[in-house]
């Protein structure tokens, strides 16, 4: 494979200091990578020139983070994006079905978040690769800091639209994130803070797990289809008696299963990511992580129906019970603030207490990444979890379904393959559901 990498700088610099919010220090560590895969190509001279355009609209993805006075602050000077572009004589068949065991340099240009900031590297980097089959894919890393996945598909979909010569709706970016939640959100009394601080020893003891307990994971995919999904949800419906999300329903119905086979006899949490901006009436297109967390405690013996009302209900009164930027900010800070921020862990990242954290990126567009007659047909976040019980949600092929995909330690992934435990996940699926033809040649999803 050849390739070559250049940096791509916006066409109107724009120069400005951005800081950061104690929500945006939390992920610090955390890179995000995703790819696109399109049956048609695009040239890259005009995916380049239009991103040119759109990046002076969206300039803290080209710049570089900084830590100043032990906070961290994004430095828009318009230094560039790491873009690269290479050639590949595989086909995207045969790259599907290798995808699990594909080295993830082979499609994405993985960022290293502290070197981001130690070495001042480009805080994303993008790598176009056009295949033999006449097919490209898009692989993207950004550092989680600069924004969530809402922020990046913000900046996605305005590439998409310019790139097809259509309006795209312009970001909002504040300059202080913290003052401006401070003074844009309501202070619900909430005093339960949605991260755990760690003391030196458990965060060593922490660490250690991440360098080696963690390392004995496997990943694993699941497809639901449309007719699936609705199958479940009516079920769930009928026997709660209440009206529930698709999301209530999957999540539930997997978390109970999963909890099930991995007889932890323990009270747990399933987490649920939450992009609240919706919810507590924030400016839809503002740039940032505004994202936060439902912790549902759980006992051993989960039962799917009630824990899908509790997610409801919980989800319905976000503001009121699960808002806690507040709580979350003077936590912090009575706990040492910002300069031991590496040792405060959102609660939804337990591994070694069997949090399940599940994020939701069906909804936020990826299927309409189109550049003119290319259109992506598969859309996948890339790369190992840094540890198990981490998982998202994801819209299936051609924008068709949910997939799941989910980091568990190997002894229980080997026991949800079982045969009896696959027919259980898909107990809602009709004998005669036809399937996208994709789903059933990857013997990687299940």
């Amino acid at each position: 494979m050849t390739s070559k990498t250049f940096l791509v700088q916006a066409n109107r610099p724009t120069q400005k200091t951005i800081n950061c919010t104690i929500s945006d220090q939390l992920f610090k560590n955390i890179p995000v990578s995703v790819v696109f895969f399109y049956r048609k190509n695009t040239h890259q001279d005009l995916l380049i020139d239009v991103f040119k355009e759109v990046l002076s609209d969206f300039p803290v993805f080209a710049e570089r983070l900084q830590n100043i006075d032990g906070n961290l602050a994004i430095n828009c000077n318009n230094q560039g994006v790491l873009f690269s572009v290479a050639k590949d004589d595989m086909t995207l068949d045969n790259l599907l079905k290798e995808l699990p065991i594909i080295k993830k340099k082979r499609l994405v240009d993985a960022i290293d978040p502290k070197k981001v900031i130690s070495q001042q590297n480009p805080i994303l980097t993008i790598k176009v690769i056009y295949f033999a089959c006449g097919g490209m894919t898009l692989g993207l890393c950004w550092h989680h800091s600069i924004g969530d996945m809402y922020s990046f598909m913000c900046l996605m979909k305005a590439w998409s639209n310019k790139v097809n010569q259509k309006e795209y709706t312009l970001p909002l970016i504040v300059e202080e994130r913290d003052k401006y939640l401070q003074e844009n959100l309501e202070d619900n009394g909430n005093t339960t803070p949605n991260v755990r601080y760690l003391n030196t020893k458990k965060f060593l003891g922490f660490l250690f797990y991440l360098l080696f307990s963690a390392r004995d994971k496997s990943s694993f995919g699941l497809y639901f289809s449309e007719n699936e999904l609705k199958n479940m949800k009516e079920q769930f419906s009928e026997k709660t008696g209440k009206k529930l999300s698709i999301n209530d329903v999957l999540c539930a119905h997997l978390f109970s299963i999963i909890s099930e086979l991995d007889t932890y006899n323990k009270k747990r949490y399933l987490s649920i990511v939450v992009n609240y901006r919706n919810r507590v009436k924030l400016p839809q297109n503002i740039l940032g992580n505004f994202i936060s967390f439902i912790n549902v405690l759980t006992d051993d013996g989960v039962k799917s129906f009630p824990l899908a009302t509790e997610l409801r209900a919980s989800v319905n009164n976000f503001q009121r019970l699960h808002m806690s930027f507040f709580a979350t900010k003077e936590y912090i800070e009575q706990n040492g603030g910002t300069k031991k921020i590496a040792q405060f862990i959102p609660i939804g990242i337990d591994p070694l207490n069997r949090t399940l954290l599940i994020t939701n990126w069906s909804k936020f567009g990826v299927y309409d990444v189109t550049f003119g007659n290319s259109e992506p047909f598969y859309f996948t976040p890339f790369g190992n979890a840094p540890s198990p019980w981490l998982s998202v949600i994801v819209e299936g092929f051609s924008n068709k379904g949910l997939v799941y995909y989910v980091s568990l330690p190997k002894k229980l992934v080997k026991k949800l393959k079982q045969k009896d435990n696959i027919a259980r996940i898909h107990q809602y699926r009709d004998q005669e559901d036809v399937l996208p033809e994709l789903a059933e040649k990857l013997g990687w999803l299940f």
